[in-house]
């Protein structure tokens, strides 16, 4: 007997969130530097509008790093109580906010809570919803576009630990990111590593020679050589240099500001020597002593803080199987070293 059904999949289910980048790929441009205000500075520290919110369940999702939220939505809170998810945030290192009305609210109110937290980096070759800008990032898989693996090729493994945009002057600080579609096989879940709880995890002796270090970041990461090729993505790389050792600018701490996919030399070192110590630094943040995982159930927004926290895709999901996401970076304040840097200037 033959099947009679079809093997067309279904329509995307946001189809207004589709990527789109008529312009194509441009140069990548740091957004001007800026004097950065912390909302989470403004925050109550007992944050009372989400923890006294009449119907709030929540658990941490391990001792380290990650909280998920139920029964408050993002779009409803005041700026008071935004203020508090991005001290929240700060302090957590990932919320997982589930149950969320945020896909349905539209591009413009999704923009316009995002800037709350800071203005907006703009992707330089990601695509981005019609009639939007490139300050939406989408991340988009399917049967004919592919996935994460096609774009990177064959690998043993596809974690791809990371920071976003970390050449900017002023890098992203609390971002949002929202699932549209999850892929029907299951899977594509976001891992998230705590670069403060991996700072501690270092000897004192160790932790003291790192704080006196710089790192240079560019826009040229693995993915962007991917995307637009080596040739075009290096030529036209910004570059920017940012202390291995941030001090957290809401809670104080120190953070292991490092990262695998854009920081990739060290200031003053020769190369043998700038690799062989981050690439020890790469693989301490991935240990599973300081992560927590996010499974994208419908209807979930994450928020994380950027100058904390580490993550990685899980490209698990079955190939030929749509995944659809949105994200949007508001970004912060530049960062500054933990203990001295000679010459560092503010």
């Amino acid at each position: 007997m033959v099947s009679t059904q079809s093997s067309v999949p279904p329509p995307p289910l946001y189809p207004a969130y589709l990527p789109v980048r008529p312009e194509g790929p441009s140069a990548s441009v740091p957004h001007p530097p800026f004097e950065a205000e912390e909302p989470a500075l403004r925050a109550d520290p007992a944050k009372p509008t989400i923890f006294k919110h009449e119907g709030l369940t929540y658990k941490n999702l391990t001792p380290r790093i990650g909280t998920e939220l139920r029964g408050i939505q993002l779009s409803q809170l005041d700026a008071k109580g935004l203020d508090e998810v991005a001290l929240l945030a700060a302090e957590r290192g990932v919320l997982v906010f589930r149950d969320q009305d945020f896909a349905d609210i539209g591009a413009d109110k999704q923009r316009e809570l995002a800037r709350h937290f800071g203005p907006l980096h703009r992707h330089a070759s990601m695509g981005y919803p019609a009639g939007t800008s490139s300050e939406f990032h989408v991340v988009y898989a399917d049967e004919k576009i592919g996935n994460f693996r096609d774009l990177l090729g064959p690998h043993t493994s596809y974690d791809l630990w990371h920071i976003d945009q970390t050449w900017e002057i002023n890098p992203p600080s609390t971002t949002f990111f929202w699932v549209l579609e999850n892929p029907e096989s299951g899977g594509g879940d976001t891992a998230f590593s705590s670069l403060t709880h991996a700072y501690q995890a270092l000897s004192p002796s160790f932790r003291k020679t790192l704080e006196g270090l710089v790192v240079r970041h560019t826009s040229a990461s693995i993915g962007e050589i991917k995307r637009m090729g080596y040739e075009k993505a290096t030529k036209e790389a910004a570059i920017t240099e940012h202390p291995l050792v941030i001090k957290h600018p809401v809670t104080g701490e120190p953070v292991l500001y490092v990262n695998p996919t854009i920081g990739r030399e060290i200031v003053g070192f020769k190369p043998e020597e700038s690799d062989l110590l981050l690439n020890f630094l790469h693989q301490h943040i991935r240990s599973l002593d300081f992560q927590a995982r996010a499974s994208w159930e419908p209807k979930t927004v994450v928020v994380w803080d950027q100058r904390t926290t580490a993550h990685s895709a899980i490209p698990d999901y079955a190939d030929g199987t749509r995944r659809h996401m949105v994200r949007l970076s508001p970004l912060g304040a530049t960062p500054q070293p933990y203990g001295e840097i000679p010459g560092w200037q503010s």
